[in-house]
């Protein structure tokens, strides 16, 4: 499944929805995809913001493939380059916050089983995203 979206705040609910859907068909537990739709809307609304400057004119790419194991799911700006991800498990900074915002990145990683961000010559930036189907395949590395 493939989706394209402006950059305009608003139009991340329409891909959530979307790729919730498709992982409810896929199978995955509820719990797992309201995770899913957490990631799905910072990866998407950083995609907005930070890669394409909330230009209107700017596109967001959602990509999503499924097979035996996993859901994968791609979301690529037109940007520049990529952000630097937190390592697991995350690192969250003590209460109260310093800033309301800056922890999308740090909640993609935290509720992902894997996550990549890449720079693609054809779509710009692009954040990958991996759900497992059954949570004991994950890959832990240190």
């Amino acid at each position: 499944m493939q989706l394209i979206i402006p950059s305009v705040l608003g139009y991340e609910v329409v891909v959530r929805d979307a790729v919730a859907s498709l992982a409810q068909r896929y199978g995955l537990p509820p719990d797992r995809i309201e995770d899913i739709k957490t990631v799905l809307c910072e990866a998407c609304t950083n995609a907005i913001e930070h890669g394409n400057g909330s230009d209107p004119h700017r596109r967001v790419r959602v990509c999503c493939t499924a097979d035996e194991q996993s859901l994968v799911i791609e979301v690529c700006d037109e940007g520049g380059l990529p952000p630097t991800l937190p390592g697991k498990p995350v690192e969250w900074f003590p209460i109260p916050y310093p800033s309301r915002r800056g922890r999308g990145l740090k909640l993609i990683v935290a509720l992902s089983d894997e996550v990549s961000i890449a720079n693609d010559p054809r779509f710009g930036t692009c954040i990958r995203l991996v759900f497992y189907r059954d949570p004991r395949s994950v890959i832990h590395t240190s």
